[in-house]
């Protein structure tokens, strides 16, 4: 009767493990394990576990009703919400359209006129009272044009930010 582990059972574990046994060891190391009640047993559960592990993931593993049911509603739900989306993403399309024709239309029967249709944004500040906010020198109707152009730009670019983040898919 022997108190430590075998001075072989190293070994035949790695073969083991690494899925070589008994092919890849030498004669002697196969003898051993005949004789050896350690290496035996260790060789003899390490098979059964394999052959038991092969078996269950062979199986087809099931899942419950309420995963398969709510999967279900899952996918029905986002189908509905794509057929939806795409008559709001005609309409947005659209509504930008309409909007940037419009803008060049008024644009263009104000381009016989000059700049000097852009009188009333001089007057804006005033109206507003907001003169104490912007500088003297961009007080003038080319000032006012080129800070409303720069809100609307940052406007513009904000909301492509946020339509950019916002956005399930990227």
């Amino acid at each position: 009767m022997r108190i430590g582990a075998c001075p072989f059972e190293k070994e035949v574990t790695d073969l083991l493990h690494r899925g070589h046994w008994p092919e890849a060891c030498s004669d002697e190391l196969r003898a051993h394990a005949a004789a050896c009640k350690s290496c035996g047993e260790l060789i003899l559960m390490t098979r059964a576990f394999r052959r038991e592990r092969a078996a269950a993931s062979a199986q087809p593993r099931l899942e419950s009703a309420g995963v398969l049911w709510w999967r279900a509603q899952l996918r029905r739900r986002n189908a509905a919400l794509e057929k939806m989306q795409r008559p709001l993403l005609g309409a947005q399309v659209f509504a930008v359209v309409v909007a940037l024709a419009a803008a060049a239309a008024f644009l263009g029967t104000r381009a016989k006129e000059g700049l000097g249709w852009l009188g009333w944004l001089a007057d804006l500040p005033r109206a507003l009272h907001l003169e104490v906010l912007i500088p003297a020198a961009l007080q003038n109707s080319a000032g006012i044009a080129l800070l409303a152009v720069a809100v609307l730009a940052v406007i513009g670019i904000a909301g492509g930010f946020v339509a950019l983040t916002t956005s399930e898919k990227r």
